[in-house]
């Protein structure tokens, strides 16, 4: 079999004993994590512009978005919407390999699932919707394992989500029961509707932020919609990750380990390279705000007490991540001072750090203008190198000359340095319990298999389980 070949045969006929328990239990907490994040953004600005998004490009249909009483619309567009909430406060989950962060695949794989579910009648089963993710995210995570380009061409050109497409047709097509001639088609036609690479084009000198950012949105409804094309006949591309014009070359890379996508198929599972977030802002800064974190809680220095804060980090970081003025709540997350101060006022992370009364705070401001960065020949070179760590040490200076220090070079939550399952649950907690009446009960029934393997009546089982 071609490459191809090799993969669809792999996801069309994964079974349930295929998958490992700890993998599966890996699946679960994805899931969780995924949920909560879009329940804590469906209040924001962002979530009103995908909803209304999905009712123009989509209209009214099955498809549930998040938000209280919302109206369903089609498949792909309220994928499309969903994975928009879900990547909202950059607080959803990621993949890294090899000290490389890889990608935001909750927010377009699960948005796909959701989609899914919400167009079979009387619901899937548990199995089925693990099946459907590990397939998903098994293929997923290695595809951007193996088109990763060298330093030179990542410094031209680089996407982070548009491989997410085929991941989420995958996810779409198993739960809508596709063959495997049909699936093979759908990853096809989804990278065919794939957008282009555009890491290097967020406006990093020209704020506003692109509203897209992470393209997961674009992935998400790519994947729905070749699903659904290809269920309809549609003929999509039979050999689109093969050869020196394979699918590789599309995303912009120099290079294509395809071994990468065969060697240890079914064995060696890439789905648990999944990374889940500890703080609602861009990957690049995580090492910057632990250390602040860490310091808050050891010196027990208030905002109040602190004079200046002192941040030694990449040249990235330190020129594009700067901004003093963010225009909205996305380019605050993209902000180092912004997400630095917000950790000082000692804000839970999550959907407080972008609340109206936190955005425009005078004491958030006076606290913003006190930081300062700059570039660290060790961090660059880290960055630079094959890991791409985005280390990062923070310096906290009290009015009265004291000072104290602290550094990291991977950020929490990463393959090194994985969440343990109590920090995902609590994470889950505080972005659902303003949204669902039983944050609780609804977790455990995800992560109780008893419950898990019977099916779901209610089609909006994944929007809001614990109301059902």
């Amino acid at each position: 079999m071609s490459l191809t070949q090799t993969l669809i045969h792999f996801a069309a006929t994964l079974r349930i004993e295929d998958i490992p328990a700890p993998t599966q239990h890996k699946l679960k907490l994805h899931l969780i994590d995924a949920i909560g994040c879009g329940w804590a953004a469906s209040n924001s600005k962002v979530a009103g512009s995908a909803r209304a998004a999905a009712m123009l490009l989509g209209g009214q249909g099955p498809c549930h978005v998040f938000g209280p009483g919302m109206p369903g619309h089609t498949g792909p567009a309220a994928a499309f919407a969903n994975a928009l909430i879900i990547n909202g406060l950059d607080h959803d989950d990621g993949v890294e390999i090899d000290g490389k962060g890889l990608g935001h695949p909750g927010s377009s794989l699960i948005a796909a699932a959701m989609a899914a579910m919400d167009l079979v009648p009387g619901g899937i089963s548990g199995d089925t919707l693990l099946i459907a993710l590990a397939a998903g995210l098994e293929i997923n995570n290695r595809l951007i394992h193996a088109v990763q380009p060298s330093a030179e061409r990542f410094a031209q050109v680089y996407g982070i989500a548009q491989h997410q497409a085929v991941g989420a047709a995958i996810v779409a097509g198993r739960i809508l029961g596709l063959d495997a001639p049909h699936l093979h088609h759908a990853c096809g036609l989804a990278a065919t509707l794939s957008c282009v690479p555009s890491l290097h084009k967020y406006n990093w000198s020209q704020r506003p932020l692109v509203s897209l950012k992470d393209g997961v949105a674009p992935a998400a409804q790519a994947g729905v919609q070749a699903a659904l094309l290809a269920r309809l006949d549609f003929v999509g591309s039979l050999d689109v990750l093969d050869g020196d014009q394979g699918y590789w070359r599309m995303l912009g890379s120099d290079r294509f380990a395809a071994d990468i996508l065969e060697n240890g198929l079914g064995h060696h599972w890439h789905a648990d390279y999944g990374s889940i977030k500890l703080y609602p802002a861009c990957r690049w800064l995580a090492c910057a705000l632990e250390c602040m974190d860490i310091l808050v809680e050891a010196t027990g220095w208030w905002a109040d007490d602190i004079s200046r804060i002192e941040v030694r980090t990449f040249r990235r970081a330190a020129e594009d991540f700067m901004d003093r003025t963010p225009a909205n709540p996305t380019d605050a997350q993209f902000s180092l001072p912004y997400t630095l101060a917000a950790l000082a006022l000692r804000l839970p992370p999550g959907p407080a750090w972008y609340s109206q009364e936190t955005f425009h705070s005078p004491e958030l401001y006076a606290l913003m203008a006190r930081i300062e960065a700059c570039t660290d020949d060790d961090f660059e070179a880290r960055m630079q190198g094959s890991g791409r760590q985005p280390g990062a040490a923070v310096r906290l200076v009290h009015r009265d000359g004291r000072h104290a220090t602290e550094t990291r070079h991977v950020p929490i939550g990463s393959a090194a340095r994985p969440l343990d399952d109590t920090a995902i649950l609590e994470k889950a907690l505080r972005n659902t319990q303003a949204h669902l009446p039983q944050p609780q009960a609804w977790m455990n029934t995800i992560l109780d298999n008893r419950r898990w393997h019977d099916h779901w009546h209610d089609s909006r089982s994944l929007v809001g389980l614990a109301a059902v």
